[in-house]
């Protein structure tokens, strides 16, 4: 008798990462495969659902359930993708049609913040709570809520943009347009408007030698890993934009935990000291006492691993 496994595919902007998740939440095996985000739609899915048929097929297993997250508003019940700001050529595409017809099984579409948010919260740092945000930190911010135990989505499956709440009206531009976005200060366009900003100034900072075009926060942790004054202050200020952020969404919701993964995020506590010292300072007494700030545990897996356990064949007491 065949071994089931449940598909986890996880679409970026530059991979589809797909993996075959046992059903007690282990990743089996994995492969990514180039997105061609300027290619149709359909072309992608349909060389997603050959390549799961070539693992099943070369592993011996039996396909048990297909779940899938990408950026983008989403319609979950109906397996759509209404647009993806990374993927602009997609619109209104039928993701669960197109792919499920491949593999003749029903898929489960959710947005990618929400699927790592449900990874984290049944097989990684938010597992044993039931009110958790998680927080991933890289180009973009994004998030994803669980509430009394189940995913929160809202009435049309748009919730969880905390990378689009205001921490300043008239502060700096967004990637969507808008002005003072979360995502303007902690995200990657944040990190190098910070650098710039503090050398124009006049501070002197091993970053001088890099070209501010292509500059990355890793880059900054590097220079912070050899005691750039610059480069750690430039991580607790974005902590701190991080913590203001947080706090908010901890007053309103009195979360149990706040989960932080993404690139940016594995600096640590270089950004999760202040952000957590900043939610403890401006949050209100009780639901300051009762959250927890956390890194995320499963890495790049979380995406992964969250949409073989929303497609509904995963059980965590394996």
């Amino acid at each position: 008798m065949k071994k089931a496994m449940c598909a986890g595919i996880d679409v970026g902007a530059t991979y589809v990462k797909i993996g075959l998740v046992s059903s007690g939440g282990k990743i089996v095996r994995k492969t990514q495969i180039p997105s061609k985000i300027h290619a149709p739609a359909a072309e992608m899915l349909g060389r997603t659902a050959e390549t799961i048929r070539q693992m099943m097929t070369e592993d011996g297993y039996e396909l048990a359930g297909i779940g899938i997250g990408t950026a983008g508003q989403v319609d979950v019940d109906k397996g759509i993708l209404h647009e993806a700001p990374n993927m602009p050529d997609w619109k209104e595409v039928p993701v669960g049609d197109i792919l499920g017809g491949h593999l003749d099984m029903p898929v489960v579409l959710d947005n990618d913040a929400n699927v790592a948010a449900w990874g984290e919260y049944a097989f990684g740092a938010g597992r044993g709570t039931r009110f958790m945000l998680m927080v991933t930190l890289g180009t973009g911010v994004g998030g994803g809520m669980v509430l009394d135990g189940r995913p929160y989505r809202g009435i049309t499956n748009a919730a969880g943009e905390f990378g689009h709440s205001t921490l300043d009206m008239d502060g700096w531009v967004c990637g969507c347009g808008r002005r003072g976005c979360v995502e303007a200060y902690v995200g990657t366009q944040g990190f190098k408007r910070q650098v710039a900003e503090k050398l124009k100034a006049g501070r002197t900072s091993l970053l001088t030698r890099i070209d501010p075009e292509v500059l990355m926060p890793v880059d900054i942790s590097r220079a912070a890993d050899e005691g750039d004054a610059l480069a750690v202050e430039v991580f607790r200020d974005t902590g701190v934009y991080l913590g203001h952020a947080i706090a908010d969404v901890v007053n309103l919701l009195n979360l149990e935990r706040v989960v932080i993964g993404g690139g940016v995020a594995k600096a640590g506590e270089r950004i999760l000291g202040p952000a957590r010292e900043t939610v403890h300072a401006i949050c209100l007494r009780v639901p300051s006492n009762a959250v927890e700030i956390v890194p995320a545990q499963l890495g790049n897996d979380a995406g992964i691993i969250g949409a073989a356990w929303m497609a509904g064949c995963l059980r965590q007491d394996e």
